[in-house]
């Protein structure tokens, strides 16, 4: 386990992406050799988290058998090279937002 442990939360109203890399332009960068400069895109859309992975070297893994909603009682895994993260969904008014915690 590492040392470098954070919890970021972001809003994704108005169609805002998440950028998740270990470049200077990421909205959450992760300092992990096997991470891409860009690795992952995070958004809400028609009512949906999406998960892209951004053609990484690594790849983006998501501990899921099925496609499934992920609600405010969801906790997702998503591992970006060697790195786990986990994404949770909050509601505030008007807004939904989500947080990731490596």
């Amino acid at each position: 386990q590492s040392a470098h442990r954070g919890l970021h939360v972001i809003s994704l109203a108005e169609n805002k992406q998440l950028r998740l890399g270990r470049g200077h332009e990421s909205d959450v960068r992760i300092a992990d050799v096997s991470i891409s400069r860009c690795h992952a895109i995070v958004r809400f859309q028609r009512g949906a988290f999406v998960l892209e992975d951004n053609n990484s070297k690594f790849g983006t893994l998501v501990a899921m058998r099925k496609t499934r909603p992920i609600d405010s009682k969801t906790t997702l895994a998503v591992q970006c090279g060697r790195t786990v993260l986990k994404l949770i969904q909050q509601s505030t008014e008007g807004a939904t937002e989500t947080q990731a915690a490596s």
